[in-house]
């Protein structure tokens, strides 16, 4: 029976004769060192995958594939047209309008700074996974608002019942961090505010939690919180504008190339950047 050359080879050490049995000896030596140190090198690779697969799951869970803003850091004008433009663009998925600020959270029992992200609570579970990432509560409750300034009037019958205030969702990190829950009251404070001659005064508004997400990264449970894209609109003051664009892609690995193409197609104002340029510390 004519053996290949390699199996040949192997068997003629492996069944060396008995005054060479010394080299048989090596030779097993040899193949479970290499059995072992290659079984190490595939789990290790294993366990790596794992956790940068993991980890890029949480990563885009929060954030969006690409983010869509302006180059001289300005708001975005006219931003309905934009984001369809950027959605009519081929292999994006979908895309949504947000709000981007960072403000003060405080309680009756602390402060923490976050960051407020203003969302379209429609649109935002199909760029994002928040929904998913909600642990209680729910996004409709974020538009679910009464007047903010004002009291109803009272009726002969029964007392006025207090104003109804714009619903916020924090992180499970936050949660625990400021002792506040499902119903409680927060307030945000804005560093920009109205200026009088004493300066600039900070702006407050009370918010209700009406939700709590947990994403599975510390960094995100504790420092990010979010409120309907009116709301941040109405708060900031900032009109009919919008900070940038979310938007969600067929192929991750293939964001770059459709973030040059989005740039393409609305143009050399906008700054377009896909989610590896924007955690390049981490991939």
């Amino acid at each position: 029976m004519n053996l290949p050359y390699e199996v040949f080879i192997g068997l003629r050490y492996l069944k060396a004769k008995r005054r060479n049995r010394t080299i048989s000896f090596n030779t097993l030596i040899s193949i479970a060192g290499v059995t072992i140190g290659v079984a190490a090198l595939i789990a290790t690779l294993g366990i790596m995958t794992g956790f940068k697969e993991d980890l890029q799951a949480k990563i885009l869970g929060t954030n969006s594939h690409i983010i869509v803003t302006s180059r001289t850091g300005e708001v975005i004008k006219a931003y309905d047209a934009l984001t369809d433009k950027v959605a009519g663009v081929p292999e994006v998925v979908a895309a949504t309008p947000f709000v981007f600020k960072q403000v003060l959270l405080t309680s009756d029992t602390g402060s923490h700074g976050v960051v407020l992200r203003g969302i379209d609570v429609r649109r935002e579970p199909v760029v994002t996974e928040i929904a998913r990432n909600l642990k209680s509560g729910s996004l409709e409750e974020l538009e679910r608002v009464g007047p903010t300034g004002k009291a109803p009037p009272a009726t002969t019958d029964q007392a006025a019942e207090p104003p109804l205030l714009p619903g916020i969702i924090i992180g499970k990190e936050l949660s625990l961090r400021l002792g506040v829950f499902l119903g409680d009251r927060l307030n945000v404070v804005s560093p920009v505010g109205p200026i009088s001659a004493l300066g600039m005064i900070p702006k407050v508004r009370g918010y209700r939690v009406v939700g709590v997400f947990e994403a599975g990264m510390f960094e995100y449970d504790s420092s990010l919180a979010y409120v309907s894209i009116k709301q941040a609109q109405e708060f900031f003051n900032m009109g009919d504008t919008v900070t940038g664009i979310e938007v969600k892609v067929a192929d991750v690995f293939a964001a770059d190339r459709i973030a040059k193409a989005i740039e393409g197609a609305i143009g050399f104002l906008y700054w377009v950047r896909d989610w590896m340029k924007l955690n390049k510390n981490l991939f």
